[in-house]
Order: structure tokens, then C-alpha cells, then sequence
């Protein structure tokens, strides 16, 4: 019994920091909407990637309020979404690592190299994370039991 709870608060705090990480999402993206002026190259794209941003952070706010309640969908979307996470990771590890180094050289491009895969390394460690945590075989038996 006291495995379960514990799986439980963790279960939770996973929910807030869903609920809590995409709420901040969608208000600094409609509150930069008006700062963004629209036009030009810069705004046209900002315009076109804000509806993507915008249908993922619902995704995470309703995942994370399935987390909150225990929905089974909730653990099969979270275990979708880790997945996505660490694999756009590695693929940015990938993509800074083969693109050419312009006019930087030496030190400079080892620094920004190390700096660009250590920050990548980031949401591949909490996308694993998640993964493992979810996957478990408590964590399932406690979305089966809907507490």
C-alpha cells in the first residue's frame, strides 16, 4: 500500500507540472501574439507554428488533467508524449552536431557544440524518465484501479 502512494503523488506531480508547464506555454504564446507585428518573413512564421504550439500545449493540459483523475488515456498519451520528447532530443543532438561550422572555429564551436547537446540533453533525460516511470508495472495498476 505505501508503493502505491508513493506512485500516486508521483503521478500527481507529474499532472501539476503538465497543467502548469502548458498553461505557461499558451500564455506566453498569445501574450507575445501581440508583440509578434505579423508581418514579414519572421511573422508569417510565428503565425504558422503558433497553431501547432498551440494544439500541443492542449494536449498536455488535458493530459495532465487525465493524470490528475487517472484516465487510462492519460498514461498511454504521457508515454506518447515522453516518446516524442527524447526522440526530437536526439534529433537535435544530431542536427547541431552535423551542421557545418560556419566562420566559427577551434574553441568557440567546441563550446557552442557541448552547450547546444547538454541543453538537448534535457528533455531527452526527462522524456526517458517518464517513459521508465510510466511504463512500470505499479504505475499501470494504478491507472487500471482509477483511484
Amino acid at each position: 500500500m505505501k508503493a502505491t502512494v508513493n506512485y500516486f503523488g508521483k503521478v500527481r506531480r507529474t499532472g501539476y507540472l503538465a497543467i502548469i508547464c502548458n498553461a505557461f506555454a499558451v500564455f506566453a504564446i498569445f501574450s507575445i501574439e501581440s508583440q509578434s507585428g505579423g508581418h514579414g518573413d519572421i511573422g508569417r512564421f510565428y503565425h504558422d507554428n503558433m497553431v501547432w504550439t498551440l494544439l500541443f500545449s492542449g494536449w498536455g493540459l488535458a493530459t495532465g488533467m487525465g493524470l490528475l483523475r487517472a484516465w487510462r488515456w492519460a498514461r498511454v498519451s504521457t508515454l506518447i508524449f515522453s516518446g516524442l520528447l527524447a526522440a526530437l532530443g536526439i534529433l537535435g543532438i544530431v542536427g547541431f552536431l552535423l551542421m557545418p561550422g560556419g566562420d566559427v572555429s577551434g574553441w568557440t564551436l567546441i563550446l557552442l557544440r557541448t552547450a547546444s547537446t547538454m541543453l538537448f540533453l534535457i528533455p531527452i533525460a526527462v522524456g526517458l524518465r517518464w517513459l521508465f516511470f510510466f511504463s512500470r508495472k505499479e504505475v499501470r495498476a494504478y491507472f487500471q484501479t482509477g483511484l
